[in-house]
């Protein structure tokens, strides 16, 4: 006899709420996926791809990159960008695994004053973490060249050398990646100075990622508290995900998505295809964000 538990058991035991530590800040940044899926539809995605803090309500730390070098790159390149909106397709796909996730391990929906909750807490910490900056800019920057190649010669997704370029971007992420963990530094900023800290001790051949204790800023309450993150793992994160979409490249089983997307959804486009040009990253202020247009 094979007993069946049923659905009413089945809520009485599934977890409140998902386990997340209050003083792990939660780094995270985002990034162009090359690949669109059923749930990803405009595949503009966090990394890492943790959901706890936002369902508890706590705090994530949002890296943004260097304003400066990605400017000069996109005028370089005469691309205009609008970062306001990149963000906000990352934080609605964020949400919108958020709310699947945490209906298959809770059985319950998410509310949307948590969801808010998380948002506007998370607004108001600020830190300086240069080696961050420097991963999530550099990512940025990469996805823009390998977009401005491929718009200069026409290329379209199902073409081979689409396909080629793609790889060689992912190639130079994952060396890039590969790179900052066999160095096995990172920088923060602690009271104006810069301090190095290792990702991760060896004890006899194997691996320990270091957590890594930081000065967060509350701009709203005017105080500083110490928040803990692993930065190992956010190399780590970008390593696999971007191994992986390489292995998807060159199985060639499924098709990239076209970078006419980024142009339809106004995200990336020629600065000589617009009329006017509000695309600075320099007008992106996160403060004035509001999440009524993503709930």
């Amino acid at each position: 006899m094979v007993f069946q538990m049923s659905s009413k058991d089945s809520f009485f035991n599934a977890p409140a709420k998902l386990k997340s530590y209050k003083k792990d800040v939660a780094p995270m940044g985002f990034y162009f996926d090359i690949f669109a899926t059923e749930i990803f539809k405009i595949p503009v995605m966090p990394v890492p791809m943790r959901i706890d803090k936002l369902t508890n309500g706590d705090v994530t730390l949002f890296i943004f990159p260097d304003v400066k070098n990605l400017n000069i790159l996109l005028k370089k390149l005469d691309l205009a960008f609008n970062f306001k909106k990149f963000f906000l397709h990352g934080i609605s796909n964020l949400i919108n695994f958020a709310k699947e996730e945490y209906k298959k391990i809770t059985k319950r929906y998410l509310k949307h004053e948590i969801i808010i909750k998380w948002f506007e807490n998370s607004k108001v910490i600020k830190t300086e973490i240069p080696s961050f900056t420097n991963l999530y800019t550099y990512l940025l920057l990469e996805f823009l060249k390998t977009f401005s190649k491929i718009e200069e010669k026409g290329l379209n997704a199902s073409l081979e050398k689409y396909t080629s370029k793609l790889i060689l971007y992912c190639d130079r992420i994952i060396k890039y990646a590969k790179k900052k963990i066999e160095n096995n530094l990172i920088l923060i900023k602690v009271d104006g100075l810069l301090i190095k800290e290792q990702l991760y001790l060896e004890k006899k051949g194997k691996y320990y990622p270091e957590i890594i204790s930081i000065p967060i800023a509350n701009l709203n309450k005017n105080k500083k508290s110490k928040m803990g993150f692993i930065p190992y793992l956010i190399f780590d994160d970008i390593l696999d995900v971007f191994s992986y979409n390489k292995k998807l490249l060159n199985e060639g089983k499924q098709i990239p998505i076209d970078m006419t997307t980024w142009k339809n959804k106004g995200i990336i486009n020629k600065r000589s295809n617009l009329n006017h040009n509000n695309f600075h990253q320099i007008n992106f202020e996160l403060h004035k964000i509001s999440l009524n247009n993503i709930l």
